[in-house]
């Protein structure tokens, strides 16, 4: 058996007012990553097959007492941490005050979120709404951002159908479901709105776990003969196999219709809880899906776009990606900054003539090793230079420096030649972040410039809290800036 890289403890809730999808999405996130890590999930769920399904994702399950007040909770949770762990929580009440605890543990945490209303001390968040930047969030200036729905947390059997999506309409029957809760029975109303549509063939309707209007559905279905399938908790292979035989869907816009959209269908979006607002917007505004208002308009044409935007985005190698994500989060507790010292010099100096680092640099003529010197001396006696070097173990993997001039702090960056192209950009400029943001203690604009043709650099910035604009100071390049606010 392959050892496990460490462990993960997962931190969800769901019931029949909050709705399942949170603990469904940890769920589908600890079977991508399960392999390789060790993931234990502390819930509050008492829903019986939500946690029987869970069981058989997560290497334990561990029961937490519903009437304990969640800073308690929180505390007593961090009991079990130690500073090699990581802990994912997903759930609106596990806001900033509860991350603090666990931060304070050393356990490096990663926040499952889609509504961005809370001051968050995570590593990562990971936010598969769409439409969200991190200039959406209030975190640390460290804080890494994996946005959109290239991060769809989906479960195995919906990943494995996005090969096979056929991107046409083989028939009229209507999926319909609202997530596995639907505290306020949506459900009901969306099955009269479509049966007064007369445009579909059958409706299939699958309601979760925690749904309390079954009888009443029925009921409905029998007294207006609705051609209805009525189908209820269903395990991932057989959903999956059910959207398959569906070339339409209302669902809510939440985690059923990325997975909706990764088996590939016509979807019409249904929103039932406020913290939806933002994927909704996205999805339609994107041209994935429509409301469903428009159910009963929607051209051929407008159907088949939507088909192939779907195919575009939702091409079933998420899991590959959130296995990336934590790999390189693992990877970040190897590293360690520090201040640069005199010995540093000719290793800087060595890095700095790179001709890779050249051709990035603004000033591409090559260094002299006096010059450098000279330079290297007078930034190591500058108290307005911030100087640090990135080491894995003792060995120097990168440097990083904030030159501060008033309110602004302009950062330069450059990575061992051994280390490049590892995704390791996004984790060096969040370690100099940190370290510098911890050193400096003060408001300050924190500045970055990288040229146009500098793909990489500009996806390190971009999964950080830096806004991006065109830049003056220098030709065809970017401006990334950053507000700290001392905090």
């Amino acid at each position: 058996m392959i050892p496990k890289k460490g462990r993960i403890f997962f931190r969800a809730d769901g019931d029949s007012q909050m709705g399942l999808g949170h603990i469904v999405r940890c769920g589908a996130l600890a079977e991508m990553i399960g392999n390789e890590w060790d993931c234990v999930l502390y819930t509050r769920c008492t829903v019986a097959s939500v946690i029987a399904e869970s069981k058989a994702k997560f290497s334990a399950v561990v029961s937490l007492p519903g009437e304990i007040e969640y800073l308690e909770e929180a505390r007593e949770f961090s009991s079990n941490l130690g500073r090699n762990d990581m802990v994912v929580l997903d759930g609106y009440h596990l806001g900033e005050n509860y991350q603090q605890i666990i931060r304070s543990t050393g356990a490096l945490l990663i926040c499952i979120d889609d509504i961005h209303a809370c001051f968050f001390h995570a590593a990562a968040i990971i936010n598969s709404a769409g439409g969200i930047t991190p200039a959406d969030y209030d975190a640390l200036p460290a804080t890494q951002f994996y946005l959109g729905p290239q991060y769809s947390l989906l479960r195995k059997p919906f990943l494995e159908r996005a090969a096979g999506r056929n991107g046409k309409k083989q028939n009229k029957n209507i999926l319909i479901c609202l997530g596995g809760a639907d505290p306020n029975n949506k459900t009901l109303e969306v099955v009269q709105f479509l049966a007064a549509l007369n445009r579909f063939d059958e409706f299939r309707i699958v309601t979760g776990g925690g749904y309390q209007y079954r009888d009443e559905l029925e009921e409905y279905i029998t007294a207006h003969r609705v051609k209805a399938k009525l189908l209820h908790s269903l395990s991932a292979g057989e959903f999956a196999e059910l959207m398959s035989s569906c070339s339409y869907a209302v669902c809510s816009p939440s985690t059923v219709s990325y997975e909706y959209m990764t088996v590939g269908g016509v979807v019409y979006l249904k929103q039932i809880a406020d913290n939806q607002k933002d994927m909704i917007n996205y999805l339609t505004g994107e041209g994935f899906a429509f409301h469903l208002a428009e159910a009963g308009t929607t051209t051929d044409h407008a159907e088949q776009q939507s088909l192939a935007r779907q195919a575009s985005v939702f091409d079933g190698k998420a899991g590959e990606r959130l296995k990336g994500i934590f790999d390189k989060l693992s990877l970040s507790r190897q590293l360690s900054t520090r201040k640069v010292r005199p010995a540093d010099m000719l290793r800087c100096f060595e890095w700095a003539n790179d001709p890779a680092v050249r051709e990035q640099s603004f000033s591409s003529g090559v260094i002299q090793l006096q010059d450098h010197n000279n330079w290297f001396t007078a930034k190591l006696k500058d108290v307005n230079s911030y100087f640090y070097i990135v080491e894995s173990g003792n060995l120097p993997v990168a440097q990083i420096r904030f030159q501060v001039s008033e309110s602004v702090a302009v950062l330069g960056y450059l990575i061992d030649s051994n280390y490049r192209s590892k995704g390791l950009g996004t984790t060096i400029l969040s370690k100099g972040l940190e370290a510098f943001t911890n050193d400096f203690g003060r408001s300050v604009l924190i500045t970055g410039y990288v040229k146009h043709s500098n793909i990489a650099s500009q996806r390190s910035f971009e999964k950080l809290k830096f806004t991006k604009t065109e830049a003056t100071e220098y030709e065809a390049s970017y401006k990334y800036t950053m507000q700290y606010d001392g905090n």
